[in-house]
């Protein structure tokens, strides 16, 4: 039977291997192979999509914690990356990659070239925690569409993890790795792989642990405090510790803003010196602790049948650390028992601790009013979000061979993934106007005891029974996913062609996925400041067939052509996607390669049963030192003129200095949603010259459009259509609405405390417009010898990407080109590289890599009025060596040798920078060892 797996080797011929590190290989090719991107047998391995491949030993060597740290270092990996630095954001402790910048989603992961259940939930992507690292052989990244060949979500391309089925031995694992500085961010590993092979098959089990340790914002000078431009007396911007006005100010109406003062025993005016630094409590790098267990085995039931099993199981669990809840300027839909409905931050004028209520005593002579109070509830320790994710994967199937010429699979996949989500410390709506009116606190028994609330003393003043009555205790949320696939494939040679056999596959896919949402009461009720969630179940069922054809049409051409037709028991019906691809050597050291693949991704369960909601995105005032944009290019005089129209103050004396928060609602389908269907292309060449042995090289062309994208528009692209409208008219200005929805089409209605902020935002969820991306990966090599000393060879490498458009055209807020901009999570530098230079001797090797990002500018704010709208280009540096001695290979190193910082831009949503695109945890040591018997 023909050998389904790829070795090192065999990618290596391919393209040029990844970067960094380059193993001397043994090129001898004994068996047909089947390459990710296709279904078909071959023994020449080249293809026509450009694939790099990792093996174990660059994994090792890297010396990075999980395998998706290494993967978002490939420059294809770009926009957002989410891991263990996701700490605000973060989908109840996931990791995954976004390959071009095109969405999780859009990102297929397998596990041997099989489907593994994703976040039915949420965007249906895979959570690489599921993925077993210890028995990783390597992992294919597939940089071209492939619907053809997978089906759904492969339109930037695919992640093949491919796991050891035919290791015998035993081997021991072991790893540690922390920052420099007072070993921050600590990581550790253990893991043991055992083998057996006999005349009629093989057993492969491993058993692995792994740890990664919390690190807070504290623990770096750059994050510790929440940083915000100011205007100084110069003229200049300087960036200040902001923190959040939601510390214990008390916004008196008609009065102003104030604080009570302990000191002084009354209240005094609020300065920006009185605001609350969430910033250090946060987490920058996220706990994770894994357990994993996994078991691949096969066994020769006749001369031409084999049986096989794949069983994986991973229990996780991991937190997510944010600041205090507080007392926000949010409404609730709950007739509370004294005052109907109300803003859960107001305190009447009877509370007894109310500097401004009855029998005030204060010299401001104010007395006999309620007012709202924004309060940090640092008694509670923080909201903490813990969960306990259980992951199952099982594979059995048969595989043979009919009469010697057609092979032939079947198989049956069952996954199962679920997450109790534990979230603690989130306020109560329902208690917040009980706890601060002594009439309604003495009708409760619970209040009654713990004591009318005195949300105006400092930190530390509200007593525990106070806050156990105020928050809402543990709330817990259950997420499911379960995904069922049988598949039954052919192949086999057709007629002998010039330039030899021709190959064919053809197969049927029946796959079935489930999701559920089970949200804890007082989430499904709306009792909690954390939001409202409604209870999701739904799934979907899809039959495919598929066929593809390998034509060798001439020696030095193969052309290859692949079809699937889709079935889908939703709103996204039928769908045929197509691909066609050549490799052509017209010289023996030039290879080129093409191809044209249309592509679809389905609606995910998530997205069928979108419903409304809602959320609180940063959004840019744009009129806000209007005076200084016009003067300096960054606005239009349509978007000044608006300003003014608006009576916004547009010059200095206007200045906000805070980001600021709308709130931002989507509504359900308005109708079915569609599939998303995409068109990629890519062209390019490897080369390898025969005048420079040991040399190669690749220029590869790609470009992806995708229609019908499924989503909602962004926040800050509308409030700017509008604006940049003439009197108001685009469409964009349709969905924004004052601050109280009391107007729409004004999007700066919004007088909180008087002063007009960006109004709110509501929209349908949908199919909208069109992403579009273009670029070029290069890839370099070159090995030579070296007799120096103990020195045998030396290897050269450089490995880059460079994206030329990365744009996104919607009905509403119309087109933007994103390319070399930085907004929050997403980061889309022009330019990323990787080089390599290594020597290495009879049992030893040495590398030095570096790792470049280019500079981007600040998507929202510009230059003029800020300190820094640049994330500037970085380079880091890493060392690695290695040893053998006898049976024990050993790994150490070095990362961010330099110790560089993460570059800070103004719309950085975490920590002042994108922890997911640089490294937060500085100069970082990592050592590990490799025992076989």
């Amino acid at each position: 039977m023909k050998k389904n797996l790829l070795s090192v080797a065999v990618a290596a011929s391919i393209m040029v291997p990844a970067l960094p590190a380059f193993a001397q290989e043994d090129a001898t090719l004994v068996e047909e192979v089947v390459v990710t991107g296709s279904r078909i047998a071959r023994d020449d391995f080249s293809s026509s999509s450009p694939i790099n491949s990792y093996g174990t030993e660059e994994l090792s060597k890297a010396g990075l914690a999980s395998v998706d740290e290494f993967l978002k270092e490939d420059p294809a990996f770009t926009g957002y990356q989410m891991g263990a630095s996701t700490n605000n954001g973060s989908d109840q402790g996931q990791k995954k990659v976004d390959m071009r910048g095109l969405g999780f989603n859009r990102t297929l992961v397998l596990i041997n070239g099989r489907r593994q259940a994703g976040d039915a939930t949420g965007d249906g992507a895979v959570d690489i925690n599921t993925i077993p690292e210890a028995m990783i052989e390597r992992v294919e990244v597939l940089k071209d569409g492939a619907s053809t060949i997978y089906g759904s979500d492969a339109l930037a391309g695919v992640v093949n993890f491919i796991l050891k089925d035919d290791f015998e031995g035993f081997e021991i694992n072991a790893n540690l790795g922390q920052g420099m500085e007072d070993g921050q961010a600590q990581n550790s590993g253990f893991s043991m792989l055992a083998g057996i092979n006999g005349d009629r098959g093989n057993m492969v089990m491993s058993l692995g642990y792994s740890v990664q340790e919390e690190m807070y914002q504290a623990e770096r000078p750059w994050a510790t405090e929440a940083l915000y431009p100011v205007l100084q007396e110069d003229g200049t911007f300087k960036a200040i510790g902001s923190g959040s006005s939601n510390s214990r100010k008390i916004a008196v109406p008609g009065h102003g803003n104030y604080i009570y003062d302990s000191a002084l025993g009354k209240a005094r005016p609020f300065t920006s010196d009185d605001v609350y630094n969430y910033a250090p409590v946060n987490a920058l790098i996220t706990p994770n602790e894994r357990w994993q267990f996994g078991a691949l085995g096969s066994v020769e039931i006749s001369d031409n049948v084999e049986g096989y099993v794949e069983a994986l199981y991973t229990r996780r669990t991991s937190h997510q650390r944010l600041a205090p809840d507080a007392s926000f300027a949010v409404t609730d839909d709950i007739q509370t028992p004294n005052n109907g409905l109300q803003w859960n931050d107001w305190v009447p004028a009877n509370n007894p601790y109310n500097p401004f209520g009855d029998n005030a005593q204060n010299d401001l002579g104010i007395s006999g009013i309620g007012v709202r109070v924004n309060r940090r509830f640092e008694e509670s320790g923080g909201r903490l979000f813990t969960q306990t994710a259980d992951s199952y994967r099982m594979v059995a199937g048969f595989t043979g061979e009919i009469a010697g010429k057609v092979d032939w699979d079947f198989s049956y996949t069952f996954a199962e993934n679920q997450t109790m989500d534990e979230t603690t410390n989130y306020g109560r709506f329902d208690r917040w106007a009980i706890a601060v009116d002594p009439d309604a606190c003495a009708a409760n028994a619970a209040c009654a005891e713990a004591g009318v609330l005195n949300p105006f003393g400092e930190f530390g003043s509200i007593s525990p029974a106070q806050m156990a009555f105020l928050t809402a205790g543990s709330l817990k949320d259950v997420y499911k996913s379960r995904m069922e696939v049988a598949s039954l494939s052919f192949s086999g040679d057709m007629i002998e062609m010039p330039g030899g056999t021709a190959g064919w596959a053809v197969g049927f896919d029946s796959r079935q996925e489930e999701g559920q949402y089970v949200p804890d009461e007082f989430v499904s009720e709306g009792l909690t400041t954390g939001g409202a969630g409604d209870p999701l179940k739904g799934g979907y069922g899809v039959k495919e067939v598929f066929a593809e054809v390998l034509l060798p049409v001439m020696d030095n051409l193969d052309v290859n052509a692949s079809t699937r037709y889709s079935d889908y028991d939703t709103s996204a019906g039928e769908a045929t996607t197509y691909k066609i691809g050549a490799d052509y050597q017209p010289l023996e050291d030039l290879r080129i390669r093409a191809g044209f693949a249309t592509g679809f991704r389905a609606p995910n369960i998530s997205e069928l049963n979108q419903g409304q909601s809602g959320g609180f995105p940063i959004v840019e005032p744009l009129c806000e030192f209007g005076d200084r944009r016009l003067e300096s290019g960054d606005i239009t005089q349509t978007l000044y003129d608006n300003c003014q129209a608006l009576g916004i103050d547009t010059t200095d004396a206007g200045e906000l200095g805070f980001a600021w928060q709308s709130y931002y609602e989507t509504s359900a389908p308005a109708e079915p949603l569609e599939p998303e269907e995409s068109e990629s292309i890519n062209f390019g060449f490897v080369y390898t010259p025969g005048f420079a042995e040991g040399l190669s090289l690749s220029v590869d062309y790609w470009s992806i459009e995708i229609d019908n994208v499924i989503g909602s528009e962004d926040i800050n692209d509308l409030m700017s259509a509008c604006m940049n409208s003439v009197e108001l008219s685009s469409a964009a200005c349709s969905v924004l609405y004052g601050f109280d929805g009391s107007e729409q089409g004004n999007p700066y209605l919004n007088a909180y405390g008087g002063v007009p902020y960006p109004g709110d935002a509501y929209a349908a969820f949908g199919n909208l417009g069109t992403l579009t991306t273009s670029g070029f990966d290069f890839a370099a090599k070159y090995h030579g010898d070296l007799s120096v000393g103990p020195m045998q060879g030396y290897t050269l490498g450089w490995m880059a990407t460079l994206v030329d458009s990365y744009e996104r055209a919607y009905p509403l807020a119309g087109s933007r080109e994103l390319v070399g901009t930085a907004n929050g999570f997403e980061v889309f530098p022009e330019w990323r590289w990787n080089s390599n230079v290594g020597v290495f001797g009879d049992n030893w090797t040495l590398d030095w890599d570096m790792r470049f990002i280019d500079k981007t500018v600040d998507a929202l704010r510009p230059a003029s009025v800020t300190d820094d709208a640049v994330a500037e280009s970085i380079i880091y540096h890493d060392l690695i060596g290695t040893y053998t001695w006898q049976n024990i290979n050993f790994s150490f190193g070095i990362n961010n040798v330099t110790d560089e910082d993460a570059p800070r831009f103004h719309s950085a949503f975490n920590a002042n920078t994108e922890p997911g695109m640089y490294d937060v945890i500085g100069r970082r040591f990592f050592t590990g060892a490799n025992i076989k018997f």
